[in-house]
């Protein structure tokens, strides 16, 4: 095979890692959703730990920590349209850049399978559905679900890998 042949072997072979993380992320999240959803009506949950740990079924409109929830869907819209073509060219980016590092490929995979996820959400609600309710004390973090963590996980990772290779 000639060199260009095995780059362009390696890449899809690279992609393909990443699809199939992103796809994991992406199954995990929706039938999560989905348990949570067909358990629990909106605002119902459980306590799995008490004072810490507790699983409710929320929806957020707005976008992390629910920032511009208050603002008019046909405002926000243009904001997630304008998000998604950035984080796309932006993983299009580092995976041109970060592809050959296996932690990179880990970590986009994640951030595009949560970003996916969440995207689904927003298609069919017009919000995302979230059930992980975290305290700490009197400390409250806001309410997430997978898709959330794969894609803070995903790019604590990503920033990680590109330290660690001299990329960042």
């Amino acid at each position: 095979m000639t060199e260009g042949g095995n780059r362009k072997a390696a890449l899809v072979r690279r992609a393909a890692q990443v699809a199939a993380i992103a796809v994991a992320v992406l199954v995990l999240d929706i039938a999560s959703k989905w348990l949570v959803e067909r358990t629990y009506r909106l605002g119902e949950g459980v306590t799995l730990i008490q004072g810490f740990l507790y699983l409710v079924h929320v929806r957020n409109p707005g976008v992390a920590f629910g920032m511009l929830a208050d603002v008019a869907w046909k405002w926000r819209l243009p904001f997630f349209i304008a998000v998604g073509v950035a984080a796309g060219w932006l993983l299009w980016t580092v995976f041109r850049q970060a592809g050959h590092l296996k932690a990179g490929r880990v970590a986009m995979g994640l951030i595009l399978g949560g970003a996916v996820g969440n995207f689904i959400d927003r298609m069919r609600y017009g919000a995302v559905v979230d059930f992980i309710d975290v305290w700490a004390g009197k400390f409250h973090w806001p309410t997430f679900n997978v898709a959330d963590s794969g894609i803070s996980v995903g790019t604590g990772l990503l920033i990680f890998a590109l330290w660690r290779a001299r990329l960042l």
